[in-house]
């Protein structure tokens, strides 16, 4: 086995060959036990992350993962029980590799999509809650959540209330992977009757899906009614789920 052989397979698996390149390579695979076995393994490594990852979203990763592995093959030595043991180790450092860059971003970016952009700032009326929550904006949408957690912080112990300071108190926290602080305040707007009710049930949902608990993310997510605004993006999430 060579580098050629490698790029022939690859070419072969990829339906990237010319009928007679194609003929010749399946001649020689009749004739070639070493190279139909290397052929079949590598097949099975394709199919065993094609059924681990969801279709395309990490397929540049497998390829260049796939693409990097093959001049450690090359290397083993030809006897094919070394070789069978060489290939069998690598295609599952392959599958572990190519988990990985996919399992572990999934849910960062799933809910990088459907997170929330920025904290609009209410209009100022001079008074003093109204002062914080536009520095409390400032602070969100420049993704200071420490500060922006204190700034609110002060508005609700002057307005216990203020259902828009919790709400983005909630988000600062949840935005801040303080999760359990971010579901007592999300939570409670979802128990209350604001305009927020619902993206607090959406938000609650995300916190869950930033800890992997799918399960807990549909509950919230099958929370939100028809009726309410955001019920098509929680039908969305709940089908990438």
């Amino acid at each position: 086995m060579n580098e050629l052989d490698h790029e022939l397979i690859e070419r072969y698996l990829s339906g990237d060959m010319d009928p007679a390149t194609r003929a010749a390579f399946e001649s020689r695979l009749e004739k070639e036990p070493e190279l139909l076995h290397t052929l079949q393994t590598w097949r099975d490594v394709e199919e065993t992350l094609r059924h681990s990852l969801a279709p395309d979203a990490q397929r540049e990763e497998l390829k260049k993962t796939l693409q990097q592995l093959r001049p450690v093959i090359t290397k083993q030595p030809a006897k094919v029980v070394r070789f069978n043991k060489s290939l069998i180790a690598i295609a599952s450092l392959a599958a572990a590799v190519a988990l990985i860059l996919y399992l572990g971003p999934w849910d960062e970016d799933v809910y990088q999509q459907y997170g929330v952009r920025e904290m609009i700032s209410p209009a100022e009326r001079g008074t003093s809650a109204d002062t914080l929550l536009a520095e409390a904006a400032y602070q969100f949408n420049h993704h200071h959540y420490e500060q922006a957690i204190a700034t609110l912080s002060k508005v609700l112990q002057q307005q216990p209330d203020n259902a828009y300071a919790l709400y983005y108190r909630g988000l600062s926290y949840l935005e801040n992977k303080q999760l359990s602080q971010a579901r007592a305040d999300l939570g409670s707007i979802y128990n209350g009757e604001s305009v927020f009710k619902y993206e607090g049930a959406f938000y609650v949902a995300l916190s869950y899906l930033k800890e992997d608990n799918k399960d807990k993310c549909r509950e919230w997510l099958g929370k939100i009614p028809e009726d309410a605004e955001n019920y098509a993006k929680a039908r969305e999430l709940m089908e990438k789920l």
